[in-house]
């Protein structure tokens, strides 16, 4: 046998572990967590380990039908001694083995987004035990304890253009993560923005003070932005 059908087999049973661990460490289209890739080949074997543990013992003889670990162990192994019959039983399970592997790769990438549900809706907040190690989600989505869950977020961004400096106030809409997990751009709705050189100190708060800026949704980019001030709204309900 070419010892690169083993190599292919092991990594058809490994790819669901990776698919598992991309489906859970994602949301809403940004990289939440970042690991080196010896540790998460590492986990993704551990996750591919789990998941086909439950397909075989499980799912499998629901099926009526199971898995010959002698055969699998001839084709992990490149066993020159596949008979007539063991070439005759994979050519008769090929359908089943195809089905095997897709049902594996659909499965995690469901269980990944369960177990992503999981956490969040069980530790929503970046004080939890199990939260998610990232820089930026919690802090701008206003999850930062269970007495700390804003409902409005502003944000006040100093950005330099050319020789001047500018202020940009709203509310926060929507933000975007690279693929390290760093800020990239954030939207803000209801936007306006000051001149910082025009300022003296006497009315740096006053609304007058801004313009309104046109648009329904203002996009700034993080490596324009020079620092980032956060307004966390609560709102509590009068008896």
């Amino acid at each position: 046998m070419n010892i690169a059908f083993p190599a292919f087999f092991i990594l058809l049973l490994i790819i669901p572990g990776f698919i598992f661990q991309n489906s859970y460490e994602k949301i809403e289209n940004t990289n939440i967590e970042k690991k080196p890739f010896d540790v998460s080949s590492s986990l993704a074997f551990f996750y591919a380990l789990i998941l086909h543990c439950f397909l075989i013992y499980v799912l499998v003889p629901l099926s009526g039908s199971g898995v010959n670990f002698e055969l699998c162990i001839k084709l992990l192994t490149s066993s020159k001694t596949l008979s007539d019959t063991d070439l005759e039983v994979i050519n008769r399970s090929i359908p089943r083995v195809l089905l095997y592997f897709a049902s594996s790769f659909i499965l995690a990438y469901l269980f990944g987004k369960l177990v992503q549900w999981g956490v969040f809706k069980l530790n929503p907040y970046k004080s939890s035990k199990f939260s998610f190690d990232t820089p930026w989600y919690y802090e701008l989505k206003g999850k930062l304890s269970d007495t700390q869950d804003a409902q409005i977020i502003k944000l006040s961004c100093l950005v330099e253009s050319k020789n001047t400096a500018f202020l940009y106030y709203g509310l926060l809409e929507d933000f975007y993560l690279d693929s390290n997990g760093q800020l990239d751009r954030v939207v803000l709705s209801d936007a306006m923005r000051r001149p910082i050189e025009s300022d003296d100190g006497s009315q740096s708060s006053s609304p007058q003070r801004f313009y309104e800026i046109k648009g329904d949704r203002l996009m700034l980019k993080y490596e324009d932005i020079k620092n980032i001030n956060i307004e966390y709204l609560y709102i509590t309900e009068e008896d």
